[in-house]
């Protein structure tokens, strides 16, 4: 690998680990903090997960990476209804295009980044994670303890679909009664119908 090429992945790294960092997804504590506070908890696996973006032409748009935690190796004990998120199926993006060149409304879509990690956590769990071998961002012998849910953890699909939920109904929007993932209602009175539909995509 070129020194160019180097550059261009590890400035790739830096934007996935300040993002996290700045809202903050995690704290950095030290290995003395991590055991006073990790009572027999154990540091759960990570990958920095490096590919390609496209563009619509398939050309080589970016290097992106992706921090997440191995999620076979959650210690927590959850049920399918608690780690469960609605996502759009494709009867139902097949609808809402047909409903909106129709009505001829306009059709748009959206990529939340890093949508995930904006979710806290609820106090009664707890992660640690040990930095990436060759982090340049964390210093050596740290940990990150989690403060919101990041990519990986089997809980985080349900805390990102119910508080970006709460976020929509106190808009005035409501979840359709044929499908959750749906919300619908008019963002300005007397204005027209808003639809709202989540595509999980990773």
């Amino acid at each position: 690998m070129d020194l160019t090429d180097k550059e261009i992945w590890d400035a790739a790294y830096a934007e996935e680990y300040d993002g996290l960092a700045s809202l903050p997804t995690w704290d950095i504590i030290t290995e003395a903090q991590f055991k006073q506070i990790s009572k027999g908890i154990k540091v759960l696996p990570y990958m920095a997960i490096a590919k390609i973006k496209y563009d619509e032409f398939n050309r080589q748009k970016q290097a992106k990476y992706r921090i997440a935690v191995l999620d076979n190796r959650d210690y927590h004990h959850w049920s399918k209804e608690s780690t469960a998120a609605p996502v759009m199926s494709q009867l139902e993006l097949h609808l809402l295009t047909s409903l909106a060149v129709s009505h001829q409304h306009s059709l748009k879509n959206c990529d939340m980044k890093q949508a995930f990690v904006q979710s806290s956590l609820p106090k009664d769990e707890t992660y640690f994670v040990k930095p990436p071998i060759g982090c340049t961002c964390s210093p050596p012998g740290t940990y990150w303890k989690f403060i919101c849910s990041l990519y990986g953890l089997r809980c985080a699909p349900k805390l990102w679909f119910d508080h970006l939920s709460s976020y929509l109904k106190s808009m005035g929007l409501r979840n359709s009664d044929i499908s959750p993932s749906l919300f619908v209602g008019h963002l300005i009175e007397g204005g027209s119908p808003f639809m709202l539909e989540f595509m999980w995509m990773i």
